[in-house]
């Protein structure tokens, strides 16, 4: 402030010695003045120019326009309000959803070095499976020729029973070599991990626990070290607690095993590498070496492989796994909707700038310069976009609480990263700065795109806005209108999918509500002669047959629509064998009543019944779509068939003797349908569905069943109680998340679209309003403006509509990976699209319209 007076005072200083000196060369002192400040110049630009001298005089212009623009937003509450919830929907959606990406795909693992850790897969013919399991003797194979990998491990994902302190429980469970924790580089927050050496076939069975279990069910005892549990049946002796933060390979792991490797033969197929990169290794010379092992594998094992390779993945991509395509497309979706956010303040604020028009004239003409005035209404720009961001952080964090509280684990990986972290704030408070910008441009190079004394004039008593404002108020709700075509044409065509999705048929006659599953364990030392568990699963069928309202039972460890415990291949007496001809099928292993509680049909021979004990010949009963393949129109019934390829099988053989038809295991969009059920009293497992079917809602029975289990043995566990249409809901939650968030997406776009065109119109009949009174005055009826205002309306949302179909059908491709049922170019949801935005314009329209014909002529010549 000093210097400003400094400043005035040396101005005036100036000024007085010119006036005397024209006052000594006989001018008047009225005539001095005048002559003085013609030579002076503008002195509101002299000072200007001073001040660009000044080293601090950016700061304090700033801050000055800062205070300035403050006050102009305060002055207009309507304008600013409207404005900064729009900023916030959009600012907040991209902020949740950057939220999501950068915890999902882009923030670092928690692991030491992990930008060198990687995947290790199995893939060959038949399976052609890129992301296949291997053998632990593919796994010996692979670590005795290594040279790419530190010291190479092994795991796999299963469930583990935990019995014999309080309540019998089933938790997640990882199976995996001694030194899976030392490849990732973490340590426990108790005790210590596996140790080089134990997982020889000498070593006793150890564990490692988590912190959630350690809490929930050793209720944070530091002696839980070197406690012996039963886990599955067997004694696990535990030797250490990992933190909560280490949520490898899946977020809601309980307890780590250490594996023995002993490995006898190829298979099972259960494992997964991991693996660190040497110093200096690459990862495409890593993917060499493992397709060279593979292939010395392969060369060794004619009889069991073909086409062998060995995909190396780095870490994070298999973590991420198949979401990123999704994730990207959502994050895009989400950027349309800022755009629209965008062109609707840039609306308001060209609207706001009519008014102000004068305003800016009187200081142009008061010697400010253009630029300093497009940075003036920039700053208010900023200021628009920081309040913008400000609301949308709360806006997203209410978000991220509600995404929290549904805990999609199952959908989404590493979902323990996403949060609101200083990366999320920053990005927003640059995205706010960015936008500001953007939507604050236009209107401010309107505002001082022409002489201001023209401006002036233009502005007139009524403020009426020129041809070329509306032209741009109209350019930018066309482009509202078009990308959100675009967002609802991709939510129409994924709502689609959807609900193709759902309606498939998944093979079960039954009605989905009238079946209740739950899936039971028969674990321990009393269950490991398999008779006894056998006799287990017999008891439990006939004690849940007899329970009141109970219509059938029976059980099988796979369940439709996209659950199976095992596939393989296999072979057909008398037919020759093809690797390519027999895809690895799905495996069930069923009790009977399992067809009948499904009212899964017979079509040929008969279902697995009592008489298939264990001490009879083998059989199996196989899907429509298998004897199709293999037998055409020849009878199936007494012919073979083997689990796995012919060369040194030693499955036993198993009469065919029953034809079902098609069953989805492998999801809802799956084609796959080909299946063969093997009794499960002739191959035991210790994990097993029942299914029980009733004439009344069959979740009120999950009680009463439980009840009547546990009675039998109070030691079994019974996880994944779902009716089938629960487990039909469930098994569509990804493509779920996807459309409720594009659809989510969506709808903010019409809405704001609506509101822009709204505006647009409403703001275009204010600026007639003289010109409506004339018309109306001059004899025109009230039918004659609604048309002529529609007529805008009409060709805004015509415009807007078929730009926006045009860019659909060129971005709409990229969802044909997430469609089912459905083209990328479905004409019935681009018509739909078409006619019910184009409705929503003209609707947004024909409000102002109205508002307009309600206005009396008189009052209308007198409007200002």
């Amino acid at each position: 402030m000093d210097r400003d007076r400094q400043l005035d005072a040396e101005v005036q200083s100036h000024l007085e010695q010119s006036v005397r000196d024209h006052m000594d060369r006989g001018l008047s002192r009225r005539d001095a003045e005048a002559a003085a400040r013609r030579e002076f110049g503008n002195v509101g630009l002299v000072k200007e120019v001073t001040r660009e001298m000044w080293g601090w005089a950016s700061l304090e212009r700033l801050w000055h326009d800062l205070r300035f623009g403050s006050r102009m937003l305060a002055k207009s509450p309507a304008f600013t309000l409207v404005a900064v919830l729009t900023l916030a929907l959009g600012i907040g959606a991209n902020a949740a959803i950057f939220s999501i990406v950068y915890g999902v795909l882009l923030r670092p693992l928690p692991f030491a070095g992990a930008e060198r850790l990687a995947n290790v897969y199995l893939h060959f013919a038949p399976q052609n499976n890129p992301r296949g399991n291997m053998s632990l003797m593919d796994y010996v194979d692979w670590k005795a020729q290594n040279r790419a990998f530190v010291s190479p491990g092994i795991f796999a994902n299963g469930v583990q029973e935990l019995t014999g302190e309080g309540e019998p429980v089933q938790v997640l469970s990882t199976h995996a070599t001694a030194n899976f924790f030392s490849i990732l580089g973490v340590a426990p927050m108790l005790g210590r991990t596996f140790a080089d050496g134990e997982d020889t076939g000498s070593s006793a069975q150890l564990a490692v626990i988590s912190e959630d279990l350690w809490r929930r069910r050793f209720h944070s005892d530091p002696g839980v070290i070197g406690k012996v549990i039963m886990s599955s049946g067997n004694a696990t002796t535990i030797v250490g607690v990992m933190p909560a933060s280490f949520a490898y390979p899946r977020q809601n792991t309980d307890i780590w095993l250490c594996i023995h490797v002993a490995p006898k033969r190829r298979g099972p197929y259960a494992w997964v590498g991991i693996a660190r990169l040497k110093p200096g290794v690459t990862f495409e010379q890593a993917q060499a070496e493992t397709n060279t092992i593979g292939a010395r594998i392969a060369q060794a094992n004619p009889g069991s492989y073909s086409k062998l390779e060995m995909p190396v993945w780095k870490l994070r991509d298999a973590m991420v796994g198949n979401v990123r395509p999704a994730l990207v497309m959502i994050f895009g979706a989400v950027g349309f909707v800022l755009l629209i956010a965008m062109a609707n303040v840039a609306n308001l604020i060209l609207s706001r700038s009519t008014a102000r028009r004068r305003e800016m004239a009187v200081r142009l003409g008061l010697g400010a310069t253009r630029i300093r005035i497009v940075r003036q209404l920039l700053t208010e720009s900023v200021l628009l976009g920081l309040l913008g961001a400000g609301a949308g952080l709360l806006l997203a964090y209410a978000c991220m609480s509600g995404f929290r509280a549904w805990n999609p684990t199952q959908l989404l990986p590493r979902v323990a990263s996403v949060q609101l972290d200083g990366t999320v704030v920053a990005f927003t408070i640059v995205l706010s700065l960015v936008s500001s910008v953007l939507f604050g441009l236009i209107p401010a190079l309107r505002m001082v795109d022409r002489d201001f004394q023209v401006a002036l004039k233009e502005g007139g008593r009524s403020g009426t806005s020129s041809a070329s404002s509306q032209r741009t108020h109209g350019v930018l709700a066309v482009a509202e209108i078009a990308l959100s075509v675009v967002l609802v044409a991709g939510a129409g065509l994924l709502i689609r999918s959807l609900i193709a999705m759902q309606s498939v048929d998944t093979g079960v006659g039954a009605a989905p509500r009238s079946i209740l599953s739950m899936n039971i364990t028969a674990t321990g030392a009393k269950y490991r002669d398999e008779k006894a568990g056998i006799a287990f699963y017999q008891r439990v069928l006939e004690q849940v047959r007899a329970l009141p309202g109970v219509e059938a039972a029976g059980m099988s460890d796979a369940r439709p629509p996209d659950w199976h415990e095992e596939d393989d291949t296999f072979n057909i007496q008398g037919v020759a064998w093809d690797e390519r001809a027999y895809p690895s099928t799905v495996v069930a292993h069923v009790a009977p009543g399992y067809f009948e509680a499904l009212r899964i049909p017979l079509l040929r021979g008969r279902y697995i019944g009592e008489q298939d004990r264990r001490d009879s010949p083998p059989v199996v009963v196989i899907s429509q779509s298998l004897a199709r393949r293999y037998f055409g129109n020849e009878d199936p019934l007494g012919h073979h068939l083997q689990q796995s390829q012919p060369a040194g099988n030693t499955s036993p053989r198993m009469e065919i003797v029953g034809v079902v038809g098609d069953v989805k295991y492998w999801g809802l969009d799956s084609s796959s349908q080909m299946a063969y059920y093997e009794p499960v009293s002739q191959v035991f497992t210790p994990g097993i569905f029942l299914f029980v079917r009733s004439a009344t809602p069959a979740a009120s029975l999950a009680p009463e069943i439980e009840h009547t289990i546990h009675g039998i043995d109070p030691d079994c566990t019974i996880t994944t109680i779902r009716t089938l249409d629960e487990a039909i809901y469930e098994s569509v939650a990804q493509p779920r998340f996807r459309t409720l968030l594009l659809g989510a997406f969506a709808a903010m776009a019409l809405l704001l679209a609506a509101i822009g065109v709204y505006g647009v119109i409403a703001y275009s009949v204010a600026q007639r309003t003289q010109e409506f009174g004339i018309r109306m005055a001059l004899g025109a009826a009230r039918s004659d403006v609604v048309r002529l205002v529609m007529s805008r309306g009409f060709a805004i949302g015509g415009s807007g509509v078929l730009i926006g179909l045009a860019a659909s059908l060129l971005l709409t491709r990229t969802l044909q990976r997430f469609l089912f049922g459905v083209t990328a170019t479905d004409p019935l949801t681009f018509a739909a699209v078409a006619l019910g935005l184009w409705s929503i314009a003209l609707l947004a329209c024909y409000l102002p319209a109205r508002r307009a014909t309600r206005v009396e002529p008189t009052v209308a010549l007198r409007y200002e």
